[in-house]
């Protein structure tokens, strides 16, 4: 039992039983300023920034003429709609875990989607980099495969997703509340100032909570160690697949060692297409390291929550610094880096983004002109209307004096 369960085990809030808290909980009401104030300015960095370039992404992979023909864009769409959706969940952590932990101001509905656009996150990113990755075995290590046919079935494997995604942030809904809590603010002054009563956006469930336990292990394996498993099993056939299919093509004569002897060049007009399979597994497979390390800290909490049965000081160290310091920011991190991998991983992506910014620059500096013309055009109307109105008195006739 640790400190607050040992102190709201001695005390309780003084309500009547109509208004009895339905939660138990000891938290301090903010973060003192020399911790709200950092944090907010980086997750502010995050927020700006990961929603710019994943707008920017998207903007590229709907106008850019070769990414429309891409095989990845459904993929790398699907990815960035994720990301937009977890970054567009950064002021509510702001709020929620830095400037006011009570009361609750911003309603059941905001609670309950707040929690369930995370699991979405987490489901969509995983279950998308394994679709992709085994259509990309398929296209590489079973060539017979129809690739009309893999297109076809593109479109809904990728709604699949979306579907399973938002089925399996149900349980977080049910499980998460607005709900009245007696707390115990860890900063009170004195022992009067301690315990209130208040509102909380917190998991409602009561012990033994099998519904969030079982929500919880759902996203540590199902969507984290499954696909993590299949993913690097298909990424090493793949490997096999290319390094065999590579001799053979040196056997044949169909590849020759360029001058330096560091690579094979192509002599056939097939090693066009393993060479976009390689770019492309380059850049999913950048994704998928950033998803799964990013993503560790919370599963591995998450797994803690649910098995760990006594808490030690040891152990409720390395839980708070995985939930609280590391969980948190990384989730963030991830979503407003993946643009920058695709950049990184993949000059066609690189090429078709500074296209896209061209376009773009080229469109505003055009609309930018000619709002000035028709602003000096409405200037100059303006001012010859005010001189035509302008009534100039006629001069006054003076005869001329007579000489004498």
């Amino acid at each position: 039992m640790n400190f607050s369960e040992q102190m709201l085990s001695l005390f309780s809030c003084n309500v009547s039983p109509s208004e009895k808290p339905q939660l138990d909980i000891g938290v301090s009401k903010r973060e003192p300023l020399v911790i709200a104030v950092p944090m907010t300015v980086f997750y502010s960095i995050i927020f700006f920034s990961g929603v710019l370039l994943n707008g920017v992404s998207i903007l590229t992979l709907f106008m850019d003429a070769q990414m429309r023909v891409s095989a990845i864009r459904f993929y790398l769409i699907s990815l960035v709609i994720s990301d937009i959706l977890q970054l567009l969940t950064i002021p509510i952590t702001l709020y929620r875990y830095y400037w006011e932990s009570y009361p609750w101001r911003l309603g059941r509905t905001v609670c309950k989607v707040y929690f369930m656009v995370r699991q979405v996150y987490c489901a969509t990113t995983s279950l998308v980099i394994l679709t992709f990755t085994t259509e990309r075995y398929a296209a590489i290590c079973h060539t017979m495969w129809s690739v009309s046919s893999m297109k076809k079935f593109r479109l809904p494997c990728l709604l699949s997703v979306w579907i399973i995604s938002l089925v399996s942030a149900v349980p977080f809904a049910l499980v998460y509340d607005q709900a009245l809590a007696c707390i115990l603010d860890y900063t009170a002054a004195t022992l009067e100032d301690a315990f209130h009563v208040s509102t909380m956006c917190e998991m409602t469930e009561p012990d033994p909570a099998h519904i969030y336990k079982g929500a919880l292990l759902i996203r540590a394996g199902i969507f984290f160690l499954v696909p993590l498993i299949s993913i690097c099993t298909l990424y090493l056939l793949i490997l096999l697949y290319l390094r065999r299919n590579g001799r053979q093509r040196r056997n044949m004569g169909l590849t020759r060692p360029d001058l330096q002897g560091r690579r094979d060049i192509q002599c056939h007009q097939n090693g066009k297409l393993l060479a976009n399979e390689k770019r492309a597994l380059k850049l999913m497979g950048a994704v998928l390291v950033a998803f799964f390390v990013c993503n560790f800290p919370d599963i591995a909490s998450s797994l803690m929550q649910v098995y760990v049965v006594v808490w030690s000081d040891t152990v409720l160290f390395v839980y708070t610094i995985l939930k609280s310091y590391l969980s948190l920011p990384l989730w963030y991190i991830n979503g407003a880096l993946d643009p920058l991998l695709f950049c990184i991983s993949s000059h066609t992506f690189r090429r078709a983004c500074r296209r896209t910014l061209g376009r773009l620059r080229s469109h505003c500096y055009c609309k930018y002109r000619s709002m000035s013309w028709l602003k000096r055009r409405s200037t100059e109307d303006a001012s010859t209307t005010a001189r035509s109105n302008t009534i100039v008195p006629p001069k006054a006739f003076s005869p001329e004096p007579s000489g004498t």
